[in-house]
């Protein structure tokens, strides 16, 4: 094979019409064209000469750097700014929550620090998603499900907070994802044969922003993960540290499902209870409840019960008022059938952690081993003692 400078080697590219950094076979106009368009189209200034250049000769269009750094100095003079090293992004302008009363707006988010990147047990996820009212900071339902990220299962979901409280909200906020498709469409058909009076064109029935911007549920996963999720993960994780759970050995992983999922479940209840009952404190700059001072020594701010004010808001704020809007059970009933038509039964989404095969094998067993208590404290043990046997069963 002839070396860079041979005369073969040249006389190829020449023959191939290969372009060049020197001999780029197009005009110069047009090589400035194609880099300015790419220069221009990065408005966040995150391209540098280097990216533009590496961008420009997938597409057979060679410049040199030079020429590029002074197209970029000359289209995105800040840029350079923008990227060196240390320089700090702009940061979040924080204002204060706004809202008429409960149910004016809710937000929703999952919660993703218990799914299999983070609990490393092989197939083992743990998805939550959650519902929390903007004006009271009530947490109106946590749901532990077996695939927070399907449009159906979310869909499903939301059905299951309008059964529970008989209503849906003039507004549900969400993170941008594919996952609230059904979800939206729903909240919006409810808020259109519920509440015509309310312009879905004036009030939006759904709004999608990004994670950062979604505080009133964002802000939950804090105090959700100190209170909760530090200690449920070090429960989880022992059973792998400790050699008890395999991932690859038959049943096992249904066998977790089956033992965990009611407690964890209920560990989730306990967390809705202590939140809803905890005092939020006197905050000065937020206008939403954030506790009151009492008639008795003026100068003490006590906190408001977010249970409490989402029961009766006008004791927290007179001009406050609840913005639920009631939905009928046969409009409930009508949503479901046309849900489970479109995507299957809500159990196939929400419930659906091993087979109805497993479920029979797994009651058995348990009967077997003399069906011992299951907490927290026995969860393990119980777990391996169900696998034993079962192993016994199926191998003798």
């Amino acid at each position: 094979m002839p070396s860079p400078g041979d005369r073969g080697f040249k006389e190829a590219f020449e023959e191939l019409d290969i372009p060049t950094v020197r001999n780029p076979r197009l005009p110069q106009a047009v090589i400035d064209n194609a880099a300015s368009e790419l220069i221009t189209a990065d408005v966040s200034m995150e391209n540098g000469p280097n990216a533009i250049q590496s961008m420009l000769r997938t597409n057979y269009i060679m410049i040199p750097r030079d020429r590029t750094r002074e197209l970029v100095q000359s289209i995105a003079p800040d840029g350079a700014e923008i990227r060196a090293p240390g320089n700090k992004r702009p940061e979040l302008v924080w204002v204060a929550l706004v809202s008429v009363g409960p149910f004016n707006e809710i937000s929703a988010d999952g919660h993703e620090k218990l799914n299999a990147q983070a609990l490393r047990m092989g197939d083992i996820s743990l998805p939550i998603y959650a519902y929390r009212d903007k004006w009271s900071g009530y947490l109106l339902k946590i749901k532990l499900l077996p695939n927070s990220r399907t449009a159906a299962a979310i869909g499903h979901l939301f059905l299951d907070l309008v059964a529970e409280y008989n209503a849906t909200p003039i507004r549900v906020t969400t993170d941008k994802g594919s996952e609230i498709g059904w979800q939206s469409l729903i909240q919006e058909s409810l808020r259109t044969m519920c509440a015509p009076d309310i312009y879905l064109d004036e009030y939006p029935a759904t709004m999608a922003l990004k994670s950062v911007h979604n505080t009133v549920i964002e802000s939950l996963w804090r105090w959700f993960e100190q209170t909760t999720v530090h200690n449920l993960k070090a429960w989880i994780v022992k059973g792998m540290e400790g050699h008890i759970f395999h991932p690859h050995r038959p049943h096992h992983s249904e066998i977790f499902y089956w033992t965990f999922v009611p407690l964890i479940q209920d560990q989730l209840e306990t967390f809705r209870t202590y939140w809803n009952y905890h005092p939020v404190w006197k905050q000065s700059e937020k206008i939403n409840p954030s506790g009151h001072t009492p008639l008795v020594g003026g100068a003490l701010h006590l906190g408001h019960i977010p249970a409490a004010a989402f029961k009766d808001p006008q004791h927290e704020n007179p001009n406050s008022r609840m913005c639920k809007i009631d939905v009928p059970l046969d409009v409930q009933e009508s949503a479901r059938a046309v849900l489970e038509e479109e995507v299957g039964p809500r159990e196939e989404h929400l419930d659906c952690w091993y087979s109805p095969e497993f479920l029979k094998l797994a009651d058995t067993t348990y009967k077997e081993v003399g069906s011992p208590s299951i907490t927290v404290a026995t969860a393990w043990t119980v777990f391996q003692s169900m696998a034993a046997r079962i192993d016994q069963n199926l191998y003798n």
